[in-house]
């Protein structure tokens, strides 16, 4: 304790380790507990659609059972023999034919059973193509079937209800469809059919739902029997547990339940099979420690690599520590042979440890230092001042445009509307160009500037230039960079229009299509050969770093380069030959909102 009060060197160690050791720690248990929490919450959302298809797998299995049951209303043949019963062998043949079409309508059906309510022989049973019949009163329970509806019965043992086989069957764990028959359309009832499935079509049906080696997966009906379950011993029980109360008397057709709710160690999915004949319900439970078997791996090699890395840490921090406080030590020595004898000053400090002493030599170097500060503060202030003064000394250029506006009212004074009007245009430019507060623009403002500027070139060339523009209602609300769209008319003065003896033609026009600002600047000049068209347009690809500075068309170089500044790579700046002679440039950019272009 009493070296952490006075070393500097082992206050660091200790607060190196501890910065170290602590964010270690809570990343473990962060990443620890949002893995569990991711992986619970993949786990629910692939087991709930796992389920899901079970579910249908199983409706649909089930409907093809109970539509196998409908077979006999199906058969003109059986009515009078489902009527009055059995009259000969010919009857017989008819009722062992319909029995076989029902116990072949799918797989794993046990066997199929009949009672006529008429006739001597009123029990049919049929099993693995076997048939047998005879005279005995129904043992089944069909009190509480609705006329023309169905039942389903949990699985049970199957017998031979009442019927003397030929050759008995071994019993077997089968869940049954009972249907009593009607005299149609009337409500008399003539007979009924059982219909025993086999366990295993479930087995089959559920095989790909579940791990065996790990999870567990039930059927339950209405009731909380279970129809079917991974561990088959427990198949056709009323375990009274409270997961299988809440899931049956739940109002949810699906959905998920974890230990607080149902008292499992781990997560449950159901969902439920809602026929008109059943009430069943499909359920998943996944075990605490196989469902967060990934994470517990995860955070041991964490773990273990965070040991790993506390080790080499601390042997860093001791290292670095020993060799941090020895630098501090030589230095204290130095400075105590700089400031011997030099300055006596009185210092309060209340340390022991190395920095109260470097802190000591430090305040004594400081008034040397400081007076050193002081004449260059002084200093600097003097070369300030200077500045100051010479940029006062400048022309403010606000007084040019008011000069153009004195010279302007002079042209009126004198009847000279044509001069007032160039000043005029000549004034409205500088004092466009001169608002540097604003960097974007609405396309109409700029398209003003631009008007301007030919205003003075047509009272320079007279009638040899014309000037057409075709522009877009609902363009000039479109924001622009500033002074965008000049330097493409600039472009034709100075390299196509001077060399060219017609009548200079200039069109500008605009057109918004597909949320793109279309411009068009073309010309009649002397435009340029493919070569040279070819290599300007390559200039124009490559300018992405910085605007161009010297050689031709730097301005073509300069708008590129703001363009991509402004717009990345969904500017476009394309040259062209006009036809019949002249250049086309044509500049498309995205139309932006306007707070994407507040500079």
């Amino acid at each position: 304790m009493r070296l952490l009060m006075t070393s500097v060197r082992y206050k660091l160690i200790a607060l190196m380790l501890i910065s170290i050791v602590i964010p270690i720690v809570v990343s473990i248990i962060v990443t620890h507990e949002y893995t569990k929490e991711s992986v619970k919450k993949r786990s629910i959302v692939e087991n709930t659609r796992l389920l899901s298809e079970g579910q249908t797998n199983i409706s649909n299995f089930l409907s093809v059972v109970n539509n196998a049951s409908l077979i006999l209303y199906s058969n003109k043949a059986l009515d009078n023999i489902l009527l009055n019963g059995v009259a000969d062998n010919n009857d017989l043949s008819y009722v062992y034919t319909a029995l076989q079409l029902v116990s072949k309508s799918t797989n794993n059906i046990y066997q199929v059973y009949l009672h006529l309510d008429q006739g001597q022989s009123n029990s049919f049973l049929m099993y693995s193509d076997n048939f047998a019949y005879g005279q005995a009163p129904s043992p089944l329970d069909v009190t509480g079937i609705a006329p023309y509806a169905a039942k389903t019965v949990p699985t049970h043992w199957s017998d031979s209800y009442g019927v003397q086989q030929i050759r008995p069957n071994t019993p077997e764990l089968v869940f049954s469809i009972y249907r009593p028959l009607y005299k149609v359309p009337t409500q008399e009832r003539i007979g009924l059919l059982a219909i025993d499935v086999q366990v295993d079509a479930l087995r089959k049906l559920s095989a790909q739902l579940y791990d065996p080696a790990h999870e567990d997966l039930y059927i339950v009906d209405g009731d909380g029997s279970i129809i079917y379950a991974s561990n088959e011993l427990e198949i056709g029980q009323h375990p009274d547990q409270a997961w299988i109360d809440g899931i049956v008397t739940g109002t949810a057709v699906s959905g998920s339940m974890e230990k607080a709710e149902s008292g499992y160690d781990g997560i449950i999915l159901y969902d439920k099979i809602q026929l008109p004949y059943l009430d069943w319900t499909i359920v998943k439970r996944i075990p605490s420690p196989y469902l967060y078997l990934q994470a517990s791996k995860l955070t041991m090699i964490n773990t273990a690599v965070a040991v790993l890395c506390l080790s080499v840490a601390t042997a860093a921090v001791l290292i670095v520590s020993i060799r941090f406080t020895n630098p501090i030590k030589q230095l204290i020595r130095s400075i105590n042979k700089i400031q011997s004898g030099q300055l006596d000053e009185p210092i309060d400090i209340v340390r022991n440890d190395e920095f109260g002493i470097l802190a000591k030599r430090f305040r004594t170097m400081m008034g040397t230092i400081n007076d050193l500060i002081f004449r260059e503060y002084k200093l600097n202030l003097a070369n300030k001042t200077t500045q100051l003064k010479m940029l006062q000394a400048q022309i403010n250029p606000h007084f040019i445009n008011n000069a153009l506006q004195s010279i302007g009212a002079s042209a009126l004074d004198n009847d000279a509307p044509e001069v007032y009007g160039l000043v005029s245009s000549l004034g409205q430019m500088m004092h466009y160009s001169m608002n540097t507060k604003q960097t974007i623009v609405p396309l109409s403002q700029e398209l003003d500037y631009v008007n301007h500027y030919l205003l003075l070139q047509q009272q320079r060339f007279e009638e040899k230039l014309k000037i057409e523009y075709a522009l877009e209602e609902g363009a000039g609300s479109v924001q622009i960079p500033k002074m965008i769209i000049q330097p493409l008319v600039e472009n034709y003065f100075k390299h196509g229009f001077h060399k060219s003896h017609n009548t200079g033609l200039l069109r500008i026009a605009t057109q918004t299509e597909s949320g793109k600002l279309r411009i068009v600047v073309e010309d009649n000049g002397v435009g340029m050969t493919e070569a040279r068209l070819a290599a300007v347009q390559c200039d124009l690809s490559d300018v992405r770093q910085e605007s161009a500075e010297s050689g031709d068309h730097i301005g073509l170089m300069n708008v590129m380069y703001r363009l991509h500044l402004y717009y990345g790579d969904q500017a476009v700046l394309e040259l062209e030959r006009n036809i019949p002679r002249g250049l086309k440039i044509t500049m498309i950019v995205p139309i932006l909102h306007q707070e994407e272009t507040t500079p």
